[in-house]
């Protein structure tokens, strides 16, 4: 199992209410655009149980998506455990997404790029929307 680095995103899966907000929030500060299908964090519905879970990524200490890019185009920031993405040289297999123990790595649905989340350098916009706190900053 792939372990998961110190994550300053805490998930209180319990808490969230499928608003999506997160989700919205994401496109509009990554692309500007108003959406859901170009976020880095999905919220998915389990109808079974009536839960709404957050998935996003959370900073494998050996990411299973950076070892499996034939390519070379991910890599893991050293400093900040981010999920680097070389656009040029993804060949868009998404075997990082096939890869990712936590599902938490999306295509998107124009460019056929992953879409990993990158903390939006820093200031996550999903935690900035989150009115329940169900996705969070834990510092």
């Amino acid at each position: 199992m792939t372990k998961a680095v110190l994550n300053p995103i805490a998930i209180r899966q319990e808490m969230c209410t499928g608003c999506r907000a997160c989700e919205i929030a994401c496109v509009f500060r990554r692309e500007g655009a108003f959406g859901t299908s170009s976020a880095r964090v999905r919220i998915v519905k389990e109808e079974a149980e009536g839960a709404d879970i957050p998935f996003l990524c959370r900073l494998c200490e050996d990411p299973a998506c950076v070892a499996a890019c034939s390519a070379d185009a991910l890599r893991k920031d050293a400093d900040t455990g981010i999920i680097v993405l070389d656009p040029a040289a993804c060949t868009r297999c998404l075997d990082c997404r096939a890869a990712c123990p936590h599902d938490s790595v999306f295509a998107h649905p124009e460019t056929g790029l992953p879409l990993i989340c990158d903390l939006c350098q820093g200031d996550p916009a999903c935690i900035k929307r989150c009115s329940t706190r169900a996705i969070r900053w834990e510092q």
